[in-house]
């Protein structure tokens, strides 16, 4: 955002995907900023994908679908 001289803010740039590498040292802001509400990496992921779902549904995900990352999972052939 700049503010001009008749001080109205305009946006001079909007970035629709911000940085979400989960080293804290690469300087990610946006894993920072979920680390500070206290959300872990996995989760941060996990609550941006129920968002995504709902907005794109409508409704809430299964909860199976909801099952951590790292939680083994049983392929069917």
């Amino acid at each position: 955002m700049r503010v001009d001289r008749f001080g109205v803010p305009n946006v001079v740039e909007l970035n629709p995907l911000p940085g979400i590498i989960p080293d804290p040292r690469m300087n990610s802001c946006f894993p920072k900023a979920a680390r500070v509400a206290g959300f872990s990496y996995d989760e941060l992921i996990q609550e941006v994908v129920r968002i995504a779902w709902r907005r794109i549904t409508g409704r809430e995900m299964a909860a199976h679908h909801a099952a951590p990352l790292d939680a083994p999972t049983a392929i069917s052939a």
